[in-house]
């Protein structure tokens, strides 16, 4: 797996699951969740959860998303 850092537009359902994101100019639709897990943040980065999704997506490209307790979401790895 490629990890990167970058910031995601995403849209996701009424349980903040990802349905779609946006990168590199194109909209792709999440197929399936794959994996889901949550993990604590240190106390000394504001604490909170980090919440990660390895998804599926329509183009048929597996992706690591994570989204913050904010909502800010970020594409973290890209699997070969």
């Amino acid at each position: 797996m490629k990890r990167v850092k970058e910031s995601l537009h995403v849209i996701a359902d009424s349980n903040q699951n990802p349905k779609r994101f946006y990168r590199g100019g194109d909209w792709f639709q999440v197929v399936s969740v794959i994996d889901e897990w949550h993990e604590m943040n240190n106390w000394w980065d504001c604490g909170g959860e980090t919440h990660f999704y390895v998804i599926l997506a329509d183009n048929s490209g597996v992706y690591e998303l994570c989204r913050n307790e904010d909502g800010t979401w970020y594409l973290t790895g890209v699997f070969d």
